[in-house]
């Protein structure tokens, strides 16, 4: 399995939005609560902050990432893969190249993820993401992982 990352297309940005409502519709509107957002600034969020890129796997889309770098910690917004890809490791796969090609830039990735997205929260854990910050009301927890 050959997994390559692209700047996602201005085309692609509905693909994404679409894949994140499909894919985790309670996480980001849990995500959207905890920063006060409406849904019509979140749609244009991604497209004005950090960059979007597709995650292909083998030339065939398997999802997105959206990260932001914030002087020295690279944000990692979303990672999104389509239901039938996930649990094959290239979400793994794309952590790994993020850490190899930030580790002179950036000292730690963050990202924010939803407590009932269990699966998410064990793959992290097991990439040397730890917890930093539980935020109890929207039952969503901060984790980093230091890179350099």
């Amino acid at each position: 399995m050959m997994i390559t990352c692209e700047a996602a297309q201005a085309e692609q940005y509905e693909q994404f939005m679409q894949l994140m409502h499909d894919e985790a519709r309670e996480y980001l509107r849990s995500t959207m609560e905890l920063m006060q957002m409406t849904q019509e600034k979140f749609d244009s969020l991604f497209r004005t902050v950090g960059q979007v890129y597709a995650i292909y796997e083998d030339q065939r889309l398997a999802g997105f990432y959206w990260v932001e770098q914030r002087e020295k910690v690279l944000h990692l917004h979303a990672l999104i893969l389509k239901s039938q890809l996930q649990s094959r490791g290239i979400g793994s796969k794309v952590l790994n190249m993020l850490a190899s090609q930030y580790k002179n830039k950036v000292n730690s990735i963050e990202l924010g993820v939803h407590d009932s997205n269990e699966r998410a929260i064990r793959m992290y854990e097991r990439q040397g993401f730890g917890t930093v910050k539980q935020i109890h009301d929207l039952n969503f927890r901060i984790m980093r992982k230091q890179i350099s």
